[in-house]
């Protein structure tokens, strides 16, 4: 069904999406050629994470974060793995604390702050839940949070338009450095883009603050102030 949706016609952009810069929001539009890199990209670091065919991974995202988190999505399409939904909210956290009692989760993407709030009142106790899972890319409000709950958590990070995912064995944050430049200006994030897209941005203001630690192998690593999304 996916290969026979991809000969129908089409929109000519991907979608538009909305990033909060200081108290206002910036609208910006995606393009079907950057959002075919940024799944990519997203795969070539979901597979140097150990993903494959058959892994199952929990994603707690909202519909609204398809920019950033689409591109995770289509790529564990594209490996194999198998992805199950929750909501971000602690209302659905039963629903995450499900998944984890009854399958053999092996990542979850997105877990954030709500949700962590939400499992704490539950039995059996997260860190019981998370113990068998081997990654975890939370949300900068949950970082903290689980320090030696689970046995690895990385950060999952919304950079402006840009995404920010850890990976194992590695230092900070990677963004994709065939997209975007990432400085640090007076200790915020500031991002452009450096290939053409359907928007450009010039130094946005991202309200992330952390500093720039290295460009190499494809990606800007950068290191997040505690609490600095």
């Amino acid at each position: 069904m996916t290969d026979a949706a991809g000969v129908l016609p089409r929109p000519p952009l991907f979608g538009i999406a909305s990033c909060q810069v200081g108290p206002n929001f910036f609208d910006f539009e995606i393009g079907w050629d950057e959002f075919e890199r940024d799944v990519d990209w997203a795969e070539s670091l979901l597979r140097s994470a150990g993903l494959g065919r058959g892994d199952l991974v929990l994603i707690t995202i909202s519909q609204w974060e398809g920019p950033w988190t689409t591109p995770v999505v289509r790529a564990l399409r594209r490996i194999g793995a198998t992805y199950l939904p929750a909501e971000v909210w602690s209302f659905d956290a039963r629903r995450t604390s499900m998944f984890l009692q009854r399958l053999p989760v092996k990542a979850i993407f997105g877990l954030g702050g709500d949700t962590i709030t939400g499992l704490e009142t539950e039995q059996p106790p997260i860190n019981q839940l998370l113990q068998e899972v081997e990654i975890v890319w939370a949300r900068p409000d949950a970082l903290d949070r689980l320090s030696g709950v689970a046995p690895q958590v990385l950060p999952f990070v919304k950079v402006g338009p840009a995404l920010g995912l850890g990976v194992p064995g590695q230092p900070g944050v990677l963004v994709d450095a065939g997209e975007w430049a990432i400085e640090s200006e007076n200790g915020e994030l500031v991002v452009s883009n450096v290939r053409e897209r359907a928007a450009s941005f010039d130094r946005l203001a991202t309200g992330v603050r952390g500093s720039v630690r290295s460009a190499g192998d494809g990606a800007v690593t950068i290191e997040l102030e505690k609490n600095g999304a």
